[in-house]
């Protein structure tokens, strides 16, 4: 028989055998088009809902914070005030309420802090300060107990608030530092605790070991 035939017969055979296994598989099977869409809009709810950042202390753990990107769905703003919120450096949380026409501004920082309280914080900052303007001291809003520093610099348009507040929720059990800026030209302070109140309300800690 002719060598040649038969190898022709040969690739034939396993041409048709391929054919014949491709053939077999079953069709991909494809997803709704409803499923799909529906999935789509769950993913966009949950993305746009909390801004999330956390802080590592010495590769031991990890304080997680959450709080909710849009601020007016936990506190009224006056009339006339914009409120705006974003992640900064991925490191803390930042708000901003301004009403350009009366021109006000305060901006209101959320950050995580160790597990210490506020009274050894304030030891800490305060250890060698001389000036009695730049300790932290005792400070309470609300039912909030905590320490506060003002900073009030004569190159600043700015009044600083540096606080850290005692936390004691949900398995967590240390301090949050909040920090306020108001403008010194701005005479009203009087939303400024509804502001630092509506945070220590509803900020979420969470304390978790690095693995």
């Amino acid at each position: 028989m002719n060598t040649n035939f038969v190898k022709s017969l040969l690739v034939i055979g396993m041409g048709l055998s391929l054919a014949a296994c491709s053939s077999n598989d079953p069709e991909p099977k494809k997803e709704d088009t409803k499923v799909v869409e529906a999935k789509k809009e769950e993913k966009k709810e949950k993305k746009a809902t909390d801004f999330v950042v956390s802080k590592n202390y010495n590769k031991k753990y990890d304080i997680i914070i959450t709080m909710p990107q849009d601020f007016t769905t936990i506190y009224t703003p006056t009339d006339g005030v914009k409120v705006t919120g974003e992640i900064v450096n991925d490191s803390f949380i930042r708000y901003s309420f301004e009403n350009k026409e009366a021109d006000t501004k305060k901006i209101a920082a959320i950050e995580a802090n160790a597990d210490a309280t506020a009274d050894e914080v304030a030891e800490t900052f305060n250890k060698g300060e001389e000036d009695e303007s730049k300790l932290y001291k005792p400070y309470q809003v609300g039912n909030y107990t905590g320490v506060n520093k003002i900073s009030d610099y004569s190159y600043d348009d700015y009044v600083t608030y540096n606080m850290y507040f005692n936390l004691d929720r949900d398995g967590f059990k240390g301090t949050i530092k909040v920090v306020v800026e108001k403008l010194k030209a701005e005479a009203d302070d009087s939303d400024t605790e509804a502001i630092i109140t509506a945070i220590l309300d509803n900020v979420k800690v969470e304390k978790k070991k690095c693995e």
